[in-house]
Order: C-alpha cells, then structure tokens, then sequence
C-alpha cells in the first residue's frame, strides 16, 4: 500500500507541475487565473483519550497517547482564490508516548474538502476560512500480546473545520481545527463484548504549502484564446476536431454505502461497511468534441478486507465499465458531466475464521450512474488534462448462507491524468 501511496505521491505532484493556474490580484478575472493548485506537507495533531480492554473479563480504561500524523495534500485555489478543494493522503502516525501494553491507530482520509475565504488569498495576508471535508476515519487498538483488534470505520464524514493561512511567493503556512462530531465507537474487545470508546472531538494541522504557476509557460498566442472564452459555454466551443481518443489513469477508492445483513449476523465485531485498499482506475475511450460527450471503457482491481480475533473477510473485486457521459457546461476551465454506465464484475469472496476456510465467486452485471468533471482550461486542445468521477453502483448484492451481502459501492476516481494522443500530434 506505501508504495501505492507513492505512486499516487508522484502522479499528483506531476499533474501539479502541469495544470496550475496563477490567481488574478486584480478586477479582471480571466480564464487562466481561476485556479492556482498546490501541494502540501503537514501533520494533523491529536489529544490523547481513554482506552478500553478486558482484563480476567472484566472492563478496565486506560490512556492512549497523544498523536500526530503527518499528511500529504493536492489541491487548489478557485473562484479567484475566494474557494479551496483538496485531497487528504495521511502518511504516517506518531504515537507521541510509548506504551509496552497498548496501541493504536486513528487515521483521517479526507476523500474531498472544500474551504471558504471570506477574503480571497493574497501573498503577505493573513486569511481565515471555514469548510468542510467528506472523508472516513480508521481507528483500532491493538492490545498485547494478541494485538488481532479489529479495525473500525466511519465513512461519509461531514467534518466541519477552520483555519488560519499566511502565502509568501510560492510558499504558505497553514493552521488549522477540525471538530469530529461523531467520535463514538461501540468497539469489540473480544468477539462478544463490546464498550464504547470516545476518540478526540477536535484535531488540529499545521501544514506548508507550495503551489506551482506553470500557466505562464503556455504560447502567448494559446494563452490569448483560452482567456478570450465566455466564461461559461460549452466544452466544445471552437472545437476544430469531431473527436479524440484517450487515455487515462488515476488513484481511487471505493466506498459500501450500506452494512450487509451476513455480517450483522455472523460478524458483528468487524467492519460493517468495507472500504477498498488504493487501486488505479484505468480507462480508454473517445471524446466527441463537438458533441459534448465522451465514451470510455474502464478498468479497476479494487481489494476489501476486515479482520479481528482470529477472523478474516476478503473481497476481490475485477470490473470493466463502459459508459457514456454528456459535459454539462464550462464555467472557466471547470467541465462538470453525467452519465450512465454498465459495469461486469467479477467478486471472490473468502473467508477465513478459526483456520476454517470458505471461498466463493459471483458474476453480475451491474448498472450505475457516473458523475464528474474535467479541469480544461484549454478546452478541447489541450493533450493532458485532469478528471474526477464517482460511480455509484446501487444495486450490486450477493447471497451468503441465504443472508444478504449488501456491495452496493460508491467508487471515487480521486484525480485521472487524461492523455489525448491526436492533440499532442496536431499541437507539434
């Protein structure tokens, strides 16, 4: 998985380099100064709180430590610096005092946040802002000498925030307070007793951020199109091609948006809901340039696995989805779209409790909705560009022991570098 996460590392910092935007400091709002993207480095600080264990069956509390996790941010500057999108990719926890008994970790994926500037960023000023961030928290404990807790999630978390930020040239210091309202966890400490624990209600970052303006690269001439654009028209506004084919690939996730009744039944100290490990979203397909709408024919691997006290699940997951999505607009560079897709998966299904095993395989074809946008600032002749969809699968289930699986999913295509061959030719 690190070395997952390092790729993603890279493929971002690429995309970085390549697609930002410089944000206008004047009345004049053009295309090319709607966004201004960045990368960060931080650590997100968190208090210490009570633990719980069985000692000869009986409850006993104790304190885990303090800790701080240091995190990876990709984001951007929009709406001329009044507006903030980013993504989270924590890195590693640092329990801030030893204990030979004890352990834990709690970990925050931000999947999308969005902050507010009442005052739009500006180098040398201090700017506050509010927002709030989708994301899911880990937390397990792992008590000596078993340590085979299992790990817990909450997934499709609100968390309200807000912060402090100060820019120098490409440089920018950031503080800031996150509130985790729902902090409670029913946690199993055997496979039969279970005791709520409360995890710290506020978290706190301190981050450095430095932000690239390649835009200014670009041909003057290609800079004096583009800013010339209404600012909202269609993506195919002065299209010169019927079409292009790409290619694209991206980091992603995929998200159960239900528990499934099997496990409630024979499992009730794992994961409710399954989270996918990292896994790449591979897709060809062919923009209609003219038209507005794009095919493509998709690729993902995701894998999901819970395990505790001497049980694990594992689900393996192998689909190909083709869809067909139609761009709604294009607001300065931002391209939102929607669409149908059909997806054939293949799951294998194991399980593995006490040393006993069991293994199964299902074949479904499942349809889904896709949602997205592209960052285009040159519309249809640019060669690289960067996409985000979501697909939801509602409907995807499968029977265990006559007890509903529920899989329904909701797969998040964080950032995919889209390649179009044919425009690089025609732009040499």
């Amino acid at each position: 998985m690190r070395q997952k996460l390092l790729f993603t590392f890279i493929l971002m910092l690429c995309s970085v380099s390549l697609f930002a935007q410089e944000v206008s400091s004047g009345q004049n709002k053009k295309r090319l100064d709607f966004a201004k993207m960045y990368f960060e480095l931080g650590s997100n600080f968190s208090p210490s709180f009570t633990g719980k264990k069985l000692v000869n069956n009986e409850i006993v509390s104790f304190e885990n430590s303090a800790s701080s996790t240091q995190y990876l941010n990709w984001g951007a500057f929009h709406f001329w610096g009044h507006a903030e999108f980013y993504v989270t990719f924590p890195v590693n926890q640092l329990n801030l005092k030893k204990n030979n008994e004890t352990d834990f970790t709690l970990t925050n994926y931000v999947v999308t946040g969005a902050r507010f500037l009442p005052w739009a960023f500006r180098e040398k000023k201090i700017r506050p802002y509010v927002g709030v961030s989708w994301g899911a928290i880990d937390f397990q404990q792992r008590i000596k000498p078993e340590e085979n807790q299992p790990i817990l999630s909450k997934e499709f978390l609100l968390v309200p925030e807000t912060g402090l930020m100060y820019g120098y040239k490409s440089f920018m210091i950031r503080l800031g307070l996150s509130y985790n309202y729902d902090n409670k966890w029913n946690y199993p400490l055997s496979r039969t007793i279970f005791s709520e624990i409360e995890t710290p209600k506020f978290n706190f970052q301190l981050g450095l951020n430095y932000s690239f303006e390649s835009s200014k690269n670009e041909k003057p001439e290609d800079k004096k199109l583009w800013n010339s654009y209404p600012r909202t028209s269609s993506i195919g506004y002065n299209a010169t091609k019927f079409g292009d084919f790409f290619i694209a690939i991206g980091p992603s996730l995929s998200f159960s948006l239900s528990s499934s009744e099997y496990n409630k039944t024979k499992f009730p100290y794992l994961k409710g809901k399954l989270t996918s490990t990292n896994y790449y979203d591979i897709a060809v397909g062919y923009q209609f340039n003219k038209l507005g709408l794009f095919t493509a024919l998709s690729f993902r691997n995701p894998k999901f696995e819970t395990e505790g006290y001497s049980a694990k699940q594992t689900i393996k997951k192998t689909s190909f989805a083709f869809e067909i999505n139609k761009f709604i607009t294009d607001y300065t560079g931002f391209a939102p779209y929607i669409g149908l897709n059909l997806a054939y998966d293949k799951l294998k299904y194991s399980e593995n409790v006490d040393n006993a095993t069991k293994g199964l395989t299902f074949n479904n074809f499942e349809p889904g909705i896709t949602f997205g946008w592209d960052i285009v600032p040159g519309k249809t002749s640019e060669a690289l560009i960067l996409r985000t969809n979501l697909r939801w699968y509602p409907y995807s289930s499968f029977k265990l022991d006559k007890k509903s699986f529920n899989f329904s999913q909701l797969e998040y295509n964080l950032i995919q570098v889209v390649f179009y061959p044919e425009r690089l030719k025609r732009k040499k």
